[in-house]
């Protein structure tokens, strides 16, 4: 059976001398493995540039056995040139995106509303003008809410610490149980209940950065250490 699906590039990793093995998120049939041979030969209408982390492209492919790799038939790049790889915080915030989802959705099968929701967040990187350091916050609250682990917004004057693990603000803080201080939980707060962008320092926003982190990780135990937050925080203002 031919598929023709779209898919995102999760990883490539270079097999041998001359090829590589890329894996894939599809539309139709989620995580998916391809060998690419000769990747690295000129002209090769497979070439390994196609294959950046978060590349989106038009696929087809035989689908022969679910536990092999695959070959691909043929590959149609949505970008060719595409400007978020000339862009230090933007490839930084794409590094930042494809190390969570690359570790989250290791094994992950299909699932068309998160690869749309994957697709828009690519998409909203690469349009992006302005108010750069608060996209991975949002993605992170978004990813939270497609995941299925949404934060509760009841904050209040009574209730100004957020706990982790219970996903909502509570009203007392303990310091190393999973509970933000009262400046994150505001943070926190006013992100969740507004669109337009929130003000604040480069400091805080690298708190709850980490804080927000460590909440995925809390909650989808295949998310370990993630090596590019600390050159997101320093990338972005």
């Amino acid at each position: 059976m031919i598929v023709s699906t779209q898919g995102i590039v999760m990883r490539a990793t270079k097999y041998g001398d001359t090829s590589l093995i890329v894996k894939i998120f599809t539309q139709e049939q989620g995580n998916q493995s391809f060998i690419i041979k000769n990747a690295f030969r000129k002209n090769n209408r497979f070439a390994a540039s196609y294959f950046t982390p978060l590349a989106m492209m038009d696929i087809s492919y035989e689908d022969h056995s679910k536990g092999s790799l695959k070959y691909l038939k043929d590959i149609a790049p949505h970008r060719t040139a595409n400007p978020l790889f000339y862009d230090p915080a933007k490839s930084s915030i794409l590094l930042f995106y494809n190390e969570i989802l690359y570790k989250m959705l290791m094994d992950y099968g299909e699932d068309k509303v998160l690869f749309d929701f994957l697709r828009r967040e690519i998409d909203r990187v690469n349009t992006a003008t302005d108010s750069l350091a608060e996209l991975p916050l949002r993605f992170l609250l978004r990813l939270c809410k497609v995941m299925g682990y949404f934060p509760e917004d009841n904050y209040s004057a009574t209730n100004e610490y957020f706990s982790m693990q219970e996903c909502r603000f509570q009203s007392y803080y303990v310091e190393d149980a999973g509970i933000m201080s009262r400046n994150e939980s505001s943070y926190l707060h006013q992100l969740l209940s507004e669109e337009k962008p929130v003000p604040a320092t480069r400091g805080l926003r690298a708190a709850l950065l980490k804080q927000l982190v460590a909440y995925l990780q809390m909650h989808n135990e295949q998310i370990h250490k993630i090596d590019s937050l600390e050159i997101l925080a320093s990338v972005l203002h």
